[in-house]
């Protein structure tokens, strides 16, 4: 979606300035585009059809002509609000979760918001009173960005569209950029360019008369909202199964082919096993097969395969294709990448629509939830011993709990408690991600205002305002929300969720981000996710009869591609090129000498792969050549032929019902 509120330019100026903005995010969606255009609101579609293709065109409109929406994404639970509104006599024309979405907003207003379980940004116009509400899913499964220019309200699900827009300044705003790189992705709310911001997750933003209010409207994980605990261990691995099959239920609604992705760990093994029981022919599957990774993932692949019997397709992704594909992939992120992951999310998705397959539900968010990350027992042990005031004995324990992390970080556990102990007299509201956040040499990188302390008090004023108990919770909850909120919403559901497929005719859908599976989640005690050193405690125990018992039993790994070492440069192609002292140059805020420093370092590593820090702060840094490259200094709206998909050309002035032929 595209679109401005309030331009003052006449139809054809309008006309012109969407159409470009369409252009720009049309890989977005492939089946058809859609228009809207009124005096004071102007709104383009694309559209990627999973439900109703035929006749869940967009924008909708409602019958009386008040409302218009726009929308990208799912509304999983939206045959069981359409049957509540046909109730209430509310009269629907097509089978789309598009319209169920227009008349649940134009019927409940913004209570319509909680009743949506779905992944979706939406824009949403009421022309009677002339308001404007965009709004994003709970957990920020899509994207959505917004600026304000010479009193014009612009919008996007891509930072692309309104680059589109000549009124929109391009520039990476180098504070942003610091705290994106420091993250590992953007703070909720913010994007690195300066004067968009995004929505962030469980928010709406409301335009009146000029004046933009953002409102958080979904509280769902916070402690005084969340259910009483089940009883027992036992009652709650049934609570378990009930939510999150229910959970894969609603995500299986498509008029399209869908899949799954098997990893060979515990989330993808549960996601796969439900819905083998849930459909009634042979699961389609596939799988990656990651080039140089430290651990062998094809056993447990093919043991969950033989489980399911089902159609299973294993897609290679190799070195050259890291290089190659990097550049795009950053470009499609719109934000510097700490992983060359992407690429590989990529790969897959355009082997998925090769396919045939539409529609592929995956594990991410588990281990957000359910404690399966390193970083938790880290915070476990930190927590313990500054509350004891000693770090004694801590390192053996520490170093026998540490797993997924050694794949990345060699740093030994004597050496990460001394981090910790150096600076006991530290806040450490950040807990166990503060080695993290503070060891890469971003603020060498990167000369701009403010400090690390500064870039913590932007996090923590975002997780503060989202969750008031933040610092009363334990170090390990607190882990979790910082997981969730940064390398999940910020880096998962969008480099890897939303915008891998893009492009490629696919669309993720991911299980344990359902609201009901993630508040069940956030009721269990800590000791049933993280026992002693186990991670995921609960998840494997639930599941332990109908999966593999190596998968059950098998330590968190997380998929490993070359990064750094399949990026270096060679003087032969955009490598060498992006490094050039011209490009350092044109960024603005990148200090030169720390380049140069960094890029030694990783070219002369003699390790197999570049060791931490160094290899995640050379990605990165190639991210923010790459972007300023592409969306600043380069920018181009792309010459696609838009004409041919479109499918709806509404005119709000004087035929709100008009439709193009195709």
């Amino acid at each position: 979606m595209v679109g401005f509120i309030d331009s003052g330019l006449r139809k054809d100026q309008r006309l012109d300035l969407v159409r470009r903005g369409i252009r720009a995010i049309a890989h977005r969606g492939p089946d058809e585009v859609g228009l809207y255009d009124s005096s004071s609101f102007t709104l383009g579609t694309v559209r990627l059809s999973v439900i109703d293709p035929r006749l869940g065109q967009q924008p909708m409109v409602t019958p009386d002509n008040r409302y218009i929406a726009g929308f990208n994404g799912e509304v999983f639970n939206y045959i069981e609000l359409r049957s509540e509104l046909e109730s209430y006599g509310v009269r629907f024309k097509t089978n789309s979760d598009t319209e169920v979405l227009l008349h649940s907003l134009a019927y409940w207003g913004q209570d319509a918001l909680l009743r949506l379980n779905g992944q979706f940004g939406f824009v949403f116009y009421d022309k009677w009173e002339r308001q404007l509400i965009l709004g994003r899913d709970r957990f920020g499964e899509r994207p959505m960005f917004y600026t304000e220019q010479n009193g014009t309200f612009y919008f996007a699900s891509e930072v692309k569209g309104l680059f589109a827009f000549p009124e929109v300044p391009r520039e990476l705003a180098a504070d942003k950029v610091r705290r994106a790189m420091r993250y590992w992705s953007p703070v909720p709310g913010e994007t690195c360019f300066t004067g968009i911001d995004a929505i962030p997750p469980g928010h709406i933003l409301i335009v009146r008369d000029g004046r933009p209010e953002l409102t958080k409207y979904y509280h769902g994980i916070a402690k005084q909202n969340a259910g009483p605990a089940p009883k027992s261990f036992e009652e709650a691995k049934i609570g378990l199964r009930e939510v999150i099959q229910e959970s894969i239920r609603l995500r299986l609604r498509t008029d399209y082919p869908l899949g799954t992705y098997i990893s060979g760990g515990i989330d993808s093994a549960v996601v796969s096993s439900v819905m083998n029981e849930l459909i009634d022919e042979p699961l389609t599957t596939f799988s990656i097969d990651a080039a140089d990774s430290p651990v062998d993932e094809s056993p447990y692949q093919q043991a969950m395969v033989d489980r399911l019997g089902s159609k299973h397709t294993r897609i290679p992704v190799t070195r050259a294709q890291v290089r190659e594909r990097f550049p795009h992939v950053v470009r499609q992120c719109e934000q510097p990448l700490h992983f060359t992951a992407p690429v590989a999310y990529g790969v897959m998705a355009e082997q998925v629509g090769l396919a045939g397959v539409r529609v592929i539900l995956g594990g991410e968010g588990s281990d957000e939830l359910f404690a399966g990350y390193d970083v938790a027992k880290e915070a476990m042990i930190l927590e313990r011993c500054l509350r004891g005031g000693s770090f004694a004995g801590a390192a053996e324990e520490l170093e026998l709990a540490l797993n997924d992390m050694r794949y990345s970080d060699a740093t030994n556990a004597a050496a990460i408690l001394r981090f910790y102990a150096d600076r006991s007299d530290r806040d450490f509201t950040l807990g166990a991600h503060l080695r993290r956040f503070e060891t890469e040499p971003v603020d060498q990188l990167i000369d701009a205002s403010g400090d690390v302390f500064d870039d913590h008090a932007v996090l923590l004023g975002r997780l503060r305002a989202d969750f008031p108990d933040f610092d009363q919770r334990s170090a390990i909850d607190r882990s979790m929300l910082v997981d969730m909120h940064t390398f999940l919403i910020g880096y998962g559901m969008t480099c890897l969720g939303d915008r891998a497929g893009t492009g490629f005719g696919v669309e993720g859908r991911y299980p344990f981000m359902d609201s009901n599976v993630v508040e069940y989640a956030a009721s269990l005690p800590i000791e049933w996710k993280l026992n002693g050193a186990r991670a995921k405690h609960i998840l494997r125990e639930a599941y332990a009869d109908r999966l593999p018992h190596g998968i059950v039993n098998r330590p968190k790994f997380g998929m490993r591609l070359p990064g750094a070492e399949a990026l270096l440069p060679d003087g032969n192609d955009w490598v060498s090129d992006i490094l050039s002292p011209t490009a350092i140059r044109r960024v603005g805020f990148l200090v030169p000498e720390a380049v140069d420093r960094l890029v030694d370092q990783v070219r002369t590593s003699e390790a197999p792969r570049v060791p931490y820090p160094f290899g995640d702060a050379y990605v990165h840094l190639l991210s923010v050549l790459l972007m300023e490259e592409f969306l600043i200094h380069d920018f181009q709206v792309p010459e696609v032929d838009i004409d041919r998909i479109m499918m709806r050309n509404i005119d709000g002035d004087h035929d709100p019902v008009g439709t193009a032929a195709r």
